[in-house]
């Protein structure tokens, strides 16, 4: 399935159609394409994005200072993050043939190897790469085994292709940074799962503030799929190399976490550094801070403790941010 029919059926069914043609032209690896597709990404950027944070004594003073009073922003390594299945690719077949779309390049290997009538047994039909590996199998073992050396074949192959979807997860794993957000500040679920049961903070960010135009740019909605993409498939396709396929998986996350409605910003190492002789050995199992913008509002779990409050009022205060706190009432959560 294309890349276009996938976001088809995911999005123009919710109304949302401009993510579709957003992933066809920034994928396209055309530069007015690419142009053309943060162009329109803009226009959608919600004018509010919210980040749920947990508290403790050591994450206030580490991080939720950082972010408040000085406009910091957490960027995650995947491994810290709560899907295991953050910026990976997943083979979408178990069948080597599934990914043997090159026929070009096997009827070049094979026009003058083998006769003519072999080769229009084989190449003529379009289960040609099945009848390779038939014509392979019998031309090296009797009869009887054909089978079971076309089986072997193909776990050979397929093991191979198992290295090259292994190989593109853990780059994009130890490459990429990610900060997450969502577009609401009531959303219980989060509440519970990212604020440590409403007793952390949800900060508010207006997205009109954001100044640094490669951090529009790198701010991107989420994707939620049936099955994770098959990035193997899309190389060996020979994807131009100016697609950023590791913003591709990162922003693709399965349809259990549609629930969080998420936006995020995506760095990887060429965001820092320029070349991999300058980048430190620590880069490639931790995260790293930015500077950002600082939040617009701060909003306090209903059952934050007092002494997080007062701490997170007092950071309020020095960064001129108003701090407000979620209520249980009897019609939901009161946010003022």
């Amino acid at each position: 399935m294309k890349t276009s029919d996938v976001a088809n059926e995911n999005y123009m069914e919710m109304g949302e159609d401009w993510k579709a043609e957003f992933l066809e032209l920034y994928m396209s690896g055309d530069a007015g394409d690419f142009d053309k597709a943060l162009s329109l990404k803009r226009l959608h950027i919600p004018k509010r994005l919210y980040r749920y944070r947990t508290l403790s004594d050591d994450s206030i003073a580490k991080y939720r200072f950082g972010e408040i009073v000085r406009g910091e922003l957490y960027m995650s390594h995947p491994s810290e993050l709560n899907d295991p299945f953050e910026a990976t690719s997943n083979l979408a077949a178990f069948n080597p043939s599934a990914y043997m779309r090159d026929k070009e390049d096997f009827t070049k290997l094979f026009k003058d190897k083998i006769s003519d009538e072999d080769y229009a047994n084989v190449f003529d039909s379009d289960f040609w790469y099945d009848n390779l590996l038939t014509y392979v199998a019998e031309k090296s073992v009797s009869q009887d085994k054909v089978d079971s050396t076309k089986e072997a074949l193909s776990r050979v192959i397929m093991g191979e292709f198992e290295k090259i979807n292994s190989n593109v997860s853990d780059m994009t794993r130890k490459m990429v940074r990610l900060a997450c957000f969502t577009t609401t500040p009531n959303n219980l679920p989060m509440w519970n799962h990212y604020t440590n049961g409403h007793t952390g903070v949800c900060l508010e960010y207006n997205t009109e503030d954001i100044k640094n135009i490669y951090q529009i740019n790198k701010l991107f909605p989420v994707y939620y799929v049936d099955k994770m993409p098959d990035m193997t498939d899309r190389l060996l396709q020979k994807m131009r190399a100016e697609f950023g396929f590791m913003d591709y998986l990162a922003i693709h996350k399965l349809k259990d976490w549609r629930y969080e409605n998420e936006w995020r910003l995506i760095y990887d190492a060429g965001s820092w550094y320029f070349g991999p002789e300058d980048i430190p050995q620590d880069f490639w199992t931790h995260g790293k801070s930015i500077p950002f913008i600082r939040p617009a509002r701060i909003i306090m779990g209903m059952k934050i403790s007092e002494e997080h409050e007062i701490k997170i009022r007092e950071y309020a205060e020095l960064a001129g941010i108003p701090a407000v706190k979620a209520i249980q009432t009897e019609y939901g959560l009161k946010i003022d």
